[in-house]
């Protein structure tokens, strides 16, 4: 994934600048976003923040230059940005347990906070025990398991199948839908659901959802870049609901819904809506293609084989 290049361009930044300065013009030059936007993403991932990750690799950078070069103390505390000796030796001394002249005894054992590194799996080599921390980014395949283990009024739908390769999902408001490479596009004639335990329709088939699309309704694209953006303003939703501008995706709060009331505006679950864009961004293509036909019909999201569908909240304003 492109923002996971992004991030460890940063992480790469750092580690060749901790004895210099760390500019933040260029942070934001590689992470192609604000630094403060890559600082939450940095701390909502690792849990730990980006100042303070810092702080540990020049201090672990600081001990290992005391116990293998010659050079003074007060040389290496300004080299990784300490003006005096004694606020080095002082935050030297909370991290490692020991003051900067007693590291420099034969033997003695400081700590090592490794670099981090962001993998596809996102896994983290880090920590002040020198172990692995794995931190697991949701695979398409872990969303649909969610959905279907979701609790829902509607629990004749929920399911999780592999059904002629198609692997599907639905709790009554979300649906989910991975097609086999070999399916032709749009093609969901094998994903449905059997013995919903209505006798009228005991066979409920996705096609009837993910086909609803008319020239009338709302299609554009996103890319992948953009609906990262999007999970990221997410993350910081304290609200229940997100309501969205139909036309443009512009996410407004509760209190601005009269500002579009003449404007199609779509209520959504942030839940929901969080899990429908991390599962879309599992594609392997690059564009995200967005569909709403108005009225109560759902939110679909197309990526190659990958397909979501949300249901609103309520009914778009008049």
């Amino acid at each position: 994934m492109d923002w996971l290049k992004r991030m460890n361009s940063v992480l790469d930044y750092i580690e060749d600048n901790l004895d210099g300065e760390i500019d933040e013009n260029k942070i934001t030059a590689l992470y192609a976003d604000s630094r403060g936007m890559f600082q939450r993403v940095f701390a909502s991932i690792t849990d730990i923040t980006l100042a303070e990750y810092i702080r540990k690799r020049k201090l672990t950078q600081a001990a290992a230059d005391i116990q293998n070069i010659s050079e003074k103390i007060i040389d290496i505390a300004v080299k990784y940005g300490y003006n005096s000796a004694k606020a080095f030796s002082h935050a030297f001394k909370n991290f490692h347990g020991i003051t900067p002249s007693e590291a420099r005894a034969p033997g003695v054992q400081v700590q090592s906070f490794h670099r981090f590194t962001f993998k596809l799996s996102l896994s983290i080599k880090g920590g002040n025990d020198m172990q692995y921390r794995t931190i697991e980014i949701e695979s398409a395949e872990e969303i649909l398991q969610k959905i279907a283990d979701s609790e829902s009024i509607f629990k004749h739908l929920k399911d999780d199948s592999g059904r002629n390769g198609v692997k599907f999902s639905c709790d009554g408001r979300r649906a989910a839908i991975i097609l086999p490479e070999d399916k032709d596009d749009w093609d969901l004639s094998d994903a449905y659901f059997e013995n919903t335990g209505n006798e009228k329709y005991p066979r409920f088939e996705f096609t009837n959802l993910f086909t609803a699309r008319s020239n009338s309704g709302v299609n554009f694209k996103i890319t992948k870049r953009q609906a990262e953006s999007l999970i990221n303003a997410l993350n910081d939703w304290r609200e229940r609901a997100v309501n969205i501008n139909g036309a443009t995706m512009q996410i407004t709060r509760k209190d601005e819904i009269n500002e579009f009331n003449e404007k199609k505006i779509i209520s959504f679950d942030v839940k929901f809506l969080k899990d429908a864009l991390n599962f879309i961004v599992c594609s392997g293509d690059d564009y995200i293609e967005i569909y709403y036909n108005g009225q109560c019909d759902g939110l679909i999201m197309k990526s190659g084989r990958f397909y979501m569908l949300v249901l609103p909240l309520r009914p778009q304003a008049a």
